[in-house]
């Protein structure tokens, strides 16, 4: 095997998410990552401003969210909302497919038959056949037709049955959210086929866990099955299967101790790789770059694993030098120069930030900001 150093592996995962070289915009900077992480909106906006050229303002992703329609926002690999291309919902819905006995399994606990799922399912897509609904819309409309039963699985602020629709391809996120009654904000859903004015052509589950398993070789690695089982949130006998399927395409590589594998197209640029002296990289909450592997040691010593992945599933935002965590950063919004507003950023070093590295690290805040004004201060 050819013997592969972490910094060769960082560097060359750094690239591939154009976070060296920005991306022309902001889609291409979603499909280099098989999209942005949107469990929170406000951070895949920021994932997709660290990777395109000149940042990424929140017209623009709207723009191609509900105008062109080249995102589309949905639950996607470990079952949680992002910020999708288009062109790969096949492969992502084909994935999703095989989600649909999980569900199915949960419902039962919860009491539903396999009728009542069904039901359920119909009942909400011929509802947004009629146009979009929040979740509170849904229940309204068709609890008095189904029943007390429906309720809780239309109101769910975790999915309930809209996650299973969408997995079967027939709903996604659609033209942002409306107020409710309250005040708050409710997320809408639309008909996904009439959304894109074509239903996709769905692929079977193993011919799309291949077709993602090479794309992600091809950003995330060099990996591992166990890194892709992570990736994808599925079980470890489906990632090893994709990984048995690129075997004509694959090679194994010594990444330190331990065996790993990258698409054999991409090994001499992996070979090639070599990280700028000192290259920092400032990335947002929830980053892709932290939830591909499931050896986080490649990145972050462990002892500081709990200040970056934190309780619920929180990921912080983190400053990385040469593809390692050094620090972590909080900031918050304030009044800045003619009425606009500005970024005070706290930073939280892992290990010494030199004085020299604060322009590099307040460039990166400021393409995170938007452009607005940033000041940074150590802890």
């Amino acid at each position: 095997m050819t013997a592969i150093t972490l910094p060769q592996a960082l560097s060359f995962r750094l690239d591939r998410q154009n976070l060296t070289m920005p991306a022309a915009d902001a889609l291409i900077a979603a499909r280099s990552l098989i999209g942005a992480q949107a469990q929170v909106h406000s951070a895949a906006i920021l994932q997709l401003r660290a990777r395109s050229d000149g940042g990424t303002a929140d017209a623009d992703i709207d723009r191609a969210l509900y105008q062109d329609r080249s995102l589309v926002k949905l639950w996607a690999q470990r079952s949680t909302l992002h910020l999708m291309p288009a062109d790969d919902l096949p492969m992502i819905l084909g994935l999703r497919r095989e989600h649909v006995q999980g569900y199915q399994n949960w419902y039962a606990k919860e009491g539903l038959s396999l009728e009542q799922v069904d039901a359920l399912v119909a009942a909400v897509v011929a509802a947004l056949e009629q146009g979009a609904h929040s979740r509170m819309d849904l229940s309204r409309r068709l609890v008095p037709t189904l029943g007390e039963w429906a309720r809780p699985m239309l109101e769910h602020s975790w999915g309930g049955i809209i996650k299973l629709a969408c997995a079967l391809g027939h709903v996604c996120h659609g033209p942002a959210e409306k107020p409710d009654g309250e005040g708050a904000r409710e997320a809408l859903f639309v008909h996904l086929a009439q959304w894109l004015g074509q239903a996709p052509a769905v692929p079977d589950g193993r011919t799309a866990m291949a077709a993602l398993a090479r794309r992600y070789l091809s950003v995330f690695g060099p990996a591992t099955p166990a890194d892709f089982k992570k990736f994808v949130g599925f079980y470890a006998g489906p990632a090893q299967q994709a990984f048995a399927d690129l075997a004509d395409e694959i090679v194994p590589v010594a990444l330190g101790s331990r065996k790993a594998y990258l698409l054999e197209t991409d090994l001499e640029a992996l070979k090639a790789s070599a990280p700028a002296e000192g290259q920092i990289t400032v990335l947002g909450l929830f980053d892709p770059f932290l939830l591909a592997h499931a050896d986080t040691g490649q990145y972050l010593e462990e002892k500081f694993r709990p200040a970056v992945y934190r309780t619920a599933g929180w990921i912080s935002p983190v400053i990385l030098r040469q593809g390692k965590v050094i620090a972590t950063w909080t900031h918050k919004r304030v009044a800045g120069p003619k009425g606009k507003g500005a970024w005070e950023v706290q930073v939280t070093p892992m290990e010494r930030v030199y004085r020299k590295e604060l322009p590099a690290i307040t460039r990166g805040l400021k393409r995170l900001s938007g452009g607005i004004p940033v000041s940074v201060a150590l802890t």
